[in-house]
């Protein structure tokens, strides 16, 4: 016969366990993408839309250095990391950071250097000179003409190292 002590401390650790349970799960589900608020959390479509839309409604503040709007600059970082393997992504965040600040819209008046990366179109005629100022084509184009990191040669000289 169980002793009602022994009863009750039985029920007790069910109990216990049931909340732990609802507990992780409930912490499981706020990290799926319909909890998520983040733009780590965007599909690639999603991104992509989205920071087209804000390229071209205010998130470029000019064809300056760095002249995007913080959510311009965080979206796209997020392009670069998803478009370059995990072993060229850090070379490829620096390239981005040093070249145009994160601005998809910037423009060397003096080279014609052109996007996130900085591509002078004059010697890269395969890519649209028009369409490197839009985030998502920058971003390709950048991946294409490095190899995805294994071609840093266009970006080898200057006055920094990534």
């Amino acid at each position: 016969m169980v002793k009602r002590r022994d009863k009750d401390a039985w029920l007790l650790l069910l109990a216990l366990g049931i909340g732990v349970a609802l507990i992780v799960s409930a912490k499981s589900f706020a990290g799926t993408t319909q909890g998520c608020k983040s733009i780590t959390c965007m599909s690639q479509g999603q991104l992509e839309r989205t920071a087209r839309r804000v390229a071209t409604h205010g998130g470029v503040t000019g064809s300056c250095y760095g002249c995007a709007t913080r959510y311009m600059q965080l979206l796209a970082d997020e392009l670069i990391v998803r478009e370059f393997p995990a072993w060229s992504e850090g070379w490829a965040v620096c390239v981005v950071e040093r070249e145009s600040g994160f601005n998809p819209g910037a423009v060397n008046w003096q080279s014609g250097a052109t996007g996130l990366s900085q591509i002078e179109p004059q010697f890269h005629p395969e890519f649209n000179r028009w369409r490197l100022k839009d985030p998502v084509y920058a971003t390709h184009a950048f991946g294409k003409l490095s190899r995805w990191g294994r071609d840093r040669s266009p970006w080898a000289g200057g006055g920094y190292s990534c």
